[in-house]
């Protein structure tokens, strides 16, 4: 049974209803996953291995459950691709980096353990920035699988470091994606690629067997093409794990999502220097979201965040902590096989950072995250641009792009707060822009419920490139 290309363009849950009606199988539905991230992934550079055997065993289990009257819920018998971080037994699983292109592990990390039992299909590991961007984010092909291309322009790149997560669903490739965020790793890639994506709270999913970065930073969570199936996703994913000492025991809850009315909640406008650092057509998109969040009831008064030093303090953490984790690779010498030239040199700026820094960084944490508590007393959430500028060319100096400063990613990021990335239209050059909902830990329903509504009275989030 050949389906059109465009199906795996629809959602999780349209998905999950035609397989219910039998309008096609999981087979079929994996077959032409398969097929496009074998063709069209090529083109991108998005898939680092595909695990056609084992999405296959898995898409037919499915159809013999689903048909037999046994169902999983309502990602059972859906294809996605995980970054190729998260492990993956028997698989190669290869940080996107060359020292580790023959690495196998012999077991599956949590997440992915938990999307099979939720009847889930693997269809693909996807490519990322090598070692998630953690010894050097300076250049669009530092990845083991070359430039990391934008399925809206190829010329352009996917965005960092959960590159082909997002280039995979973007491209029809996959209905969804896992991503990991340390810092921008979902926002970045789903802003550049037209995505929706959700960082969850610290602690909500568990990062069992996959690659740290920073232990104080890494987070877990879905690229899809809208929040709704964010939800879908993180609702199979989440939860305490005893694996994993940092995964939180708190009940995931969706209270309030579906209430559509934004009346009575009021959000904090970071203000962003779009006439220094942004794109006027960025700009432009950005003050018509905030209007269409304005007409279903919700507050946005200007705001500053309590004035601490978010982004010095979250470098600090995750330049000390990025080189601990790589310290094999210095000490081998095979730093020096990774493609971003500078990597090596990461070593010795991370020596500067004293002892003493490092532990004053992660005592402001809890400082910034007492008075993050107090901001959200005054504030139910944050709204923010996401970049202030359509994705820049794969070859581009990545240090120029991203030059200016980040304070609510600094600040989400350090004091592990959620963060949904939204579409907001096309900017510059017919390229997707996005922007950003930030709210209190563990509040992810506060995010679904304004981002959702937000999906309800527009349409950005159905845009897809061309063919």
């Amino acid at each position: 049974m050949a389906l059109a290309p465009e199906t795996l363009f629809l959602s999780i849950r349209e998905l999950g209803a035609r397989l219910r009606r039998k309008e096609f199988t999981s087979l079929a539905l994996t077959e032409l996953a398969l097929e496009r991230l074998d063709s069209i992934g090529k083109d991108l550079n998005a898939a680092a291995t595909l695990t056609p055997d084992l999405a296959r065993e898995q898409a037919r289990r499915a159809d013999r459950e689903l048909t037999r009257g046994t169902d999983r819920g309502p990602l059972h018998g859906i294809p996605y691709g995980a970054k190729d971080l998260l492990d993956t037994a028997g698989i190669r699983t290869t940080w996107g980096a060359k020292p580790f292109e023959q690495r196998v592990p012999d077991s599956d990390a949590t997440v992915v353990r938990r999307l099979e039992s939720a009847g889930a299909v693997l269809c693909a590991k996807l490519s990322m920035a090598e070692l998630a961007g953690g010894l050097g984010y300076h250049v669009g092909n530092a990845s083991l699988q070359g430039p990391m291309r934008n399925p809206w322009n190829k010329d352009r790149w996917a965005g960092g470091s959960s590159s082909g997560s997002a280039a995979s669903v973007a491209g029809g490739l996959v209905p969804f994606a896992i991503g990991t965020e340390t810092w921008g790793s979902i926002l970045c890639p789903s802003n550049f690629c037209g995505l929706s994506g959700l960082r969850p709270t610290f602690g909500r999913v568990s990062r069992h067997g996959a690659m740290a970065l920073s232990w104080t930073l890494d987070k877990i969570g879905p690229i899809a093409r809208s929040l709704d199936d964010c939800r879908l996703v993180l609702d199979q994913i989440a939860g305490v794990d005893s694996l994993d000492a940092d995964s939180a025991d708190a009940k995931l809850t969706w209270k309030g999502v579906e209430r559509g009315n934004l009346k009575g909640l009021r959000a904090a406008l970071i203000p962003s220097d779009f006439a220094k650092n942004g794109d006027p057509e960025t700009a432009d998109a950005f003050a018509q979201a905030l209007d269409t969040l304005r007409a279903s009831g919700l507050t946005i008064d200007e705001a500053k965040l309590p004035d601490l030093p978010y982004e010095a303090a979250a470098v600090v953490a995750l330049q000390v902590e990025a080189v601990q984790a790589f310290e094999k690779l210095y000490t081998s010498g095979d730093v020096r096989k990774l493609v971003d030239e500078r990597a090596p040199i990461q070593a010795e700026v991370a020596r500067a950072v004293s002892g003493s820094d490092y532990l004053r960084a992660l005592r402001l944490r809890l400082v910034m995250q007492q008075a993050m508590n107090k901001f959200f007393e005054d504030y139910d959430l944050i709204v923010a641009p996401g970049f202030l500028k359509v994705a820049p060319g794969v070859t581009e100096d990545m240090d120029t792009y991203f030059s200016g400063t980040d304070p609510v990613g600094g600040m989400g990021n350090l004091c592990g707060v959620p963060m949904a990335a939204l579409p907001m239209g096309l900017g510059k050059h017919g390229m997707p822009v996005g922007f950003q909902l930030v709210a209190p830990a563990f509040d992810e329903a506060l995010l679904l419920r304004v981002g959702m509504e937000f999906q309800r009275k527009t349409t950005f989030h159905l845009a897809r490139p061309a063919a």
